[in-house]
């Protein structure tokens, strides 16, 4: 007996770029026809900034604990964490979001019964969300910038930056996945989704240093592979240096984070079909 044709390894990667690129392609022009939305979004950061700039005027850093860093003003502080804080809203929301426009118009079901599999419509459907969330990061920077905030970049920061920055998207991806699969059992997760953005923002120190929340929080807080991700970011951006064991942590957990995400989603939608709710909403 022969065995099954087996498909060569390049056949597969230029697939998986082709369907990826599908993607991209779809999400770009739905957002291009919405551009007002694009121009609010743009408004928000420099409202954001401002609210924070102004009220560092009354943060006195002699107050807080001695080993935090505040050298460049609590502004500047804070202006990384917004910056996460961006990417972390875009990343979380972005799955669970597509997930219910595809459910609510009926495309959801059909979709996954197309040759794609279910990992590629996750990885496909948050391409877009996941690139706008790195530019969305990157446009707080520069605004940033324009209220005072000064960047030093060294050899170390910029290794910081370019290995922490993408492992920090993908990380919260995972977790977007991950609730991406609970939209599909349960449906409606808005509230969640809030919750969790509002406790990872508040737990990985993005609004103010950790080590003012309680001793059981500040536990919890320094695990979290979102408190390394603003460290690594706080260290590059304003320090000039590199945070390796920071980094090295959050790298590891981006890689072992996002597979186990995907086969969650994939549990998910397997129960779904089974009960005959996979396109409801």
């Amino acid at each position: 007996m022969s065995d099954a044709p087996t498909i060569p390894l390049s056949t597969q990667h230029t697939s998986t770029r082709l369907s990826v690129a599908a993607f991209l392609r779809r999400d770009w022009k739905i957002a291009r026809s919405y551009r007002f939305q694009f121009v609010l979004d743009l408004c928000v950061v420099p409202l954001s900034l401002a609210l924070f700039y102004f009220l560092s005027r009354l943060v006195d850093p002699g107050r807080l604990p001695d080993d935090v860093d505040l050298s460049q003003g609590y502004f500047s502080y804070a202006a990384v964490g917004l910056v996460v804080l961006r990417m972390l809203q875009t990343a979380l929301t972005s799955l669970a979001t597509k997930l219910a426009t595809e459910q609510t118009t009926g495309t959801f079901e059909t979709l996954l019964a197309s040759p794609v599999s279910s990992p590629m419509v996750v990885l496909g459907s948050t391409a877009f969300e996941l690139l706008r969330a790195l530019v969305a990061g990157t446009t707080t920077l520069a605004v940033a910038g324009l209220f005072g905030l000064r960047i030093d970049l060294g050899v170390g920061s910029i290794v910081g930056l370019v290995v922490g920055l993408p492992a920090l998207v993908v990380t919260f991806a995972a977790v977007g996945v991950v609730l991406g699969a609970f939209a599909v059992v349960v449906k409606q997760i808005t509230a969640l989704l809030g919750l969790a953005t509002a406790t990872l923002g508040l737990m990985a120190g993005a609004y103010f240093p950790i080590e003012l929340l309680p001793g059981p929080l500040q536990a919890l807080a320094n695990v979290l592979p979102f408190t390394w991700g603003v460290d690594v970011l706080r260290a590059a951006l304003l320090r000039g240096e590199l945070a390796a064991d920071r980094l090295a942590l959050l790298v590891g957990f981006a890689v072992a984070s996002l597979p186990l995400a995907l086969w969650l989603f994939g549990l998910a939608v397997n129960h779904a079909r089974r009960r005959g709710t996979l396109s409801q909403f």
